[in-house]
């Protein structure tokens, strides 16, 4: 889909009355040209002078009410048409799996979903313009052949060649803008960077004098790149205006023994009249450029989204839904020799699996290992963040596929690694406040936010209190799985005995399948089974001696 195409689709509600006030504007703006002719030969003692006065208010009224409401109406049509293509491009990212998001740059799609998206929202007041100017070319051009067919074959043939050069451009002026969007999503990345290493380039003075370099290098490419492409739209605007100076002395210069003396004057007013509106509509197209290269950015997201959302029919969701899906019934969770595999941020690949476990609802389930032996990613592929290359996963013997991958999900409450904390209460507006506060104070947070109507009075925290704030949302869930990934990391060592002899356990009692990535190997006997990882397998099971005392259904295995 072109930005074009867009524009077509969209426009079917109000294509008619937009066309219709734009015709008509144009016709206003060509007969002010016929008045101004006629005004200028007509005698002055006559009373066609006052006739063609009120002609003229009378155009110049007709034109600025049509102008005016087809370019408000233009404006709102594509305001309305950068909605929708948000609202699609957010419903798909809701729907689309984890791999495609991380394998999409954060800024790429920041940059979709704001600079893109308000290119295209600007447009249509232009869009009105520039269809105007453009019929008020024809409409003047008709004019002149009415005039002398002579001066429009002559006006013609400098037209069609400034067009032909001009759209010779069209690739080149295309292209920068292009590899200007690239450096743009290139600057916004190394901005973020700077943004969120702050501390660290505070305190890496070469860091940060490297990383600003490279915000610089991006700019000024970006900047270099912009000036080129205005370079083009410029030589393309000077091409133009150009043109019509020739056509004007070849009509001046090679025609007069050919026209009248009335008829000079008129067709090269004509002339003078249509240099404005081509101006406008060759500015326009070069704003035009830059939104196909939008459309094509956001579209190329769109696809890239929907290309994951079908590598795995049974596990993509079949169809938008807004409804919440309800939990499937909680049971044994049994993943049989499940698989998958990816592709790191160094391009190497790394395959999880194949995998067999069986865990069911009070247990406590460590795993162990070291980094990048596979933990993280196990988490996410049995919570079913990562779709399944290979085995099936399954629940209270119910296998998960796409039919039921939703409901799956809702039996997962998480604390990832890399948690994100929501400045409002997203899923929690009905949750127990005396539960909240109870739950503030026992991770010691009391003293430090409180819940101000629908959200937290602060997410100013240190990044151990974070964490705790991310399980106090955890455990508002109540869900059945709990889902810890380093949970006792940045944490106090009074703090990190109480999550793993106090809490953890509690929640087993609870019903809780607890199921924990750590390397605190010197709390392992409080769980029921440890699975150490190495290389993305399973390389042993182990049940602790003090959980081998406590009565146990489990039929774990690997």
């Amino acid at each position: 889909m072109n930005y074009w195409t867009l524009v077509l689709r969209e426009s079917t509600a109000v294509r008619r009355s937009v066309l219709f006030a734009v015709v008509f504007s144009s016709l206003s703006n060509a007969a002010l040209l016929t008045i101004i002719n006629a005004a200028a030969t007509a005698p002055i003692a006559s009373g066609a002078h006052f006739q063609l006065l009120l002609l003229f208010i009378l155009a110049l009224l007709l034109y600025i009410q049509c102008l005016r409401f087809s370019t408000r109406t233009m404006n709102r049509m594509m305001s309305e048409v950068v909605h929708t293509l948000r609202a699609r491009f957010i419903e798909k990212l809701g729907r689309a799996e984890l791999p495609a998001l991380e394998s999409t740059g954060k800024s790429e799609i920041l940059n979709a979903v704001t600079a893109e998206a308000t290119l295209l929202a600007d447009s249509g007041a232009l869009l009105s313009n520039a269809l105007q100017a453009l019929l008020v070319v024809l409409f003047a051009t008709v004019y002149i052949a009415y005039l002398s067919l002579l001066a429009f074959a002559v006006t013609l043939s400098c037209m069609v060649l400034a067009l032909v050069l001009m759209q010779s451009m069209r690739h080149a002026t295309s292209t920068l803008h292009r590899e200007e969007r690239s450096r743009e999503v290139e600057f916004l990345t190394r901005v973020t960077h700077l943004i969120e290493g702050f501390k660290e380039t505070k305190l890496h003075a070469q860091r940060g004098l490297e990383l600003r370099a490279d915000i610089s290098r991006a700019s000024k490419q970006s900047a270099g790149l912009r000036v080129a492409a205005k370079n083009l739209v410029t030589d393309r605007t000077i091409l133009a205006q150009s043109s019509w100076y020739v056509a004007i002395a070849l009509v001046v210069f090679l025609l007069p023994r050919f026209l009248s003396a009335d008829t000079l004057p008129s067709v090269t007013t004509a002339i003078l009249f249509m240099i404005g509106p081509q101006t406008l509509w060759v500015n326009a197209t070069s704003h035009f450029v830059r939104c196909e290269e939008a459309t094509r950015a956001i579209r190329r997201l769109e696809a890239a989204l929907d290309r994951y959302h079908a590598m795995d029919r049974r596990w993509s969701l079949p169809s938008a839904s807004t409804d919440v899906a309800p939990a499937l019934p909680m049971g044994e969770i049994e993943l049989d020799a499940v698989q998958y595999s990816y592709r790191t941020e160094a391009g190497a690949s790394f395959t999880l699996g194949p995998v067999s476990l069986r865990m069911h609802p009070g247990q406590i389930v460590f795993l162990a290992g070291g980094n990048g032996s596979g933990k993280s990613s196990l988490l996410k592929l049995l919570s079913g963040l990562y779709p399944l290359e290979g085995g099936a996963l399954r629940v209270g013997g119910v296998e998960v596929t796409a039919a039921n991958i939703a409901n799956y999900r809702q039996l997962f409450a998480p604390v990832f690694a890399d948690f994100h904390l929501f400045d409002r209460l997203y899923g929690l507006l009905e949750a127990s406040p005396t539960r909240f506060a109870a739950l503030l104070e026992e991770m010691q947070l009391e003293h430090k936010l409180e819940v101000d109507g629908d959200r937290f009075s602060t997410l100013d925290l240190s990044t151990g209190q974070r964490k705790r704030l991310a399980l106090i949302v955890a455990l508002m869930d109540d869900r059945p799985v709990c889902l810890f990934d380093e949970l006792a990391a940045d944490q106090d060592p009074e703090f990190r005995g109480y999550l793993y002899t106090t809490l953890i356990p509690r929640l087993r009692a609870a019903g809780h399948l607890v199921i924990a990535a750590t390397h605190d190997d010197r709390y392992f006997n409080v769980a029921d089974l440890v699975v150490h990882m190495e290389y993305g397998l399973v390389r042993r099971l182990e049940r602790p001696a003090a959980a081998a005392l406590r009565p146990s259904t489990d039929g774990a295995s690997a």
